[in-house]
């Protein structure tokens, strides 16, 4: 499972609900409260939110152990150098749909030597692009001269999916998918077994219904919860540029 399903599975996140002025003593502030939100108003139409709505049965699932999801050693050092909020969540009332699900690795983590610059060492992501750079694996390599240099580290993704057996490569890069879909005639990539696919895919494959993540605004909540508020722009915010919810 790529990490950008990581990304959008965090459905709700920590908003300040603005309650107005009040006094303090002979002061005027501004009062409210933190509270979980949806991330996307119902309405909202975007491809990313058609495959966010699949993301409920997947995770259910695999946490009830009739869908096994696996990570791979590459996938976790891409976790390592990112924002952890990024995949987990920056606020404490966030929702992850994946908290609680196990995803072992198919491979191990790589072996790796890093360290600050001034010490001569590598950084993880220049470790990553090294490893990648010198490796002889014939898939990979021709994966690379179908998708492009750019994108070195989905074709390594996706070849380790592709020698690991796996079912299929869960993905919302539509960017790469785009690409793959370009190419879907030319070799390597005619012959994967591995299935390049979306959360919705997967998700009509197996006969899941869609959910709107709204209705699980009260999972495991041990806050205030606002179901009718979601960010005005329908994105994941950054903790630095949150703005006021509004209602959907």
């Amino acid at each position: 499972m790529d990490n950008t399903i990581l990304f959008h599975s965090i459905t709700h996140e920590t908003a300040w609900v603005p309650t107005g002025m009040a006094k303090w003593g002979p002061h005027d502030v501004d009062t409210g409260y933190a509270a979980r939100i949806p991330v996307r108003g119902t309405e909202d139409e975007s491809r990313e939110y058609r495959n966010v709505r699949y993301l409920p049965g997947i995770a259910y699932l695999a946490r009830i152990g009739k869908l096994t999801l696996m990570s791979s050693g590459e996938l976790w050092t891409e976790r390592f150098y990112q924002p952890s909020g990024r995949f987990n969540g920056y606020g404490y009332f966030d929702l992850d749909l994946f908290k609680d699900v196990e995803m072992p690795l198919v491979d191990s983590i790589p072996d790796m030597r890093i360290g600050p610059s001034w010490l001569g060492l590598p950084s993880v992501e220049s470790a990553r692009d090294q490893r990648l750079a010198s490796s002889t694996d014939p898939l990979f390599r021709s994966l690379v001269s179908q998708l492009g240099p750019s994108n070195s580290q989905d074709a390594w993704h996706i070849r380790t999916a592709e020698v690991n057996e796996m079912f299929c490569f869960l993905t919302m890069d539509f960017k790469l998918l785009k690409t793959l879909r370009a190419r879907s005639n030319t070799e390597p990539v005619k012959s994967l077994r591995t299935r390049i696919i979306t959360p919705e895919e997967l998700g009509r494959y197996l006969w899941l219904a869609p959910m709107d993540p709204v209705f699980l605004s009260f999972e495991n909540a041990n806050s205030p919860v606002r179901p009718d508020l979601h960010w005005p722009d329908s994105k994941r915010q950054k903790p630095k540029r949150r703005s006021t919810a509004e209602r959907s």
